[in-house]
């Protein structure tokens, strides 16, 4: 699969690793032996994701795959934007292995996530995703302009 992504000329790949620490270093390691920018997810923007919210996902499982891709050298991780105090634990969690994080975080408009404050608790290294909240207003326009003025 990275031999593809490799061929196909991707830099990058995003890897929610729920299947376990094995898999996570194997496909880490196999994207970084090819120069490919490794980031990794491990909790979902969505309601009943984690098992105290109604989810299947024990609670520590995201908390596990973060630390354990800090510590196998990644530097950038997909965070809930809609879940600020979610950002503020993995840069922690990360913090001794990983200092200075690139975070990327979908959940929006949409999914109520605000940039104001997303931005305030991740920090400079930090990138918004928005998709419908841009791509469904009669003007992608001004809705990217909206948005962009929350930063």
């Amino acid at each position: 699969f990275m031999d593809t992504l490799q061929e196909a000329g991707i830099a990058r790949v995003i890897l929610f690793p729920f299947t376990g620490p094995e898999t996570q270093t194997r496909w880490t390691a196999a994207a970084m032996n090819r120069e490919l920018d490794v980031i990794v997810g491990g909790y979902m923007t969505h309601h009943s994701f984690i098992a105290s919210e109604g989810g299947y996902i024990e609670d520590d499982v995201p908390t596990r795959i973060y630390t354990h891709a800090a510590l196998n050298g990644v530097r950038s991780y997909v965070v809930p934007g809609n879940k600020p105090d979610v950002i503020a634990d993995v840069k922690q969690d990360i913090h001794a292995a990983c200092p200075d994080p690139i975070f990327y975080s979908p959940g929006f408009v949409i999914q109520g996530g605000k940039i104001s404050e997303a931005v305030k608790v991740a920090g400079a290294n930090w990138n918004a995703i928005v998709g419908r909240g841009i791509y469904t207003k009669p003007s992608m326009r001004e809705a990217a302009e909206e948005l962009a003025s929350q930063l």
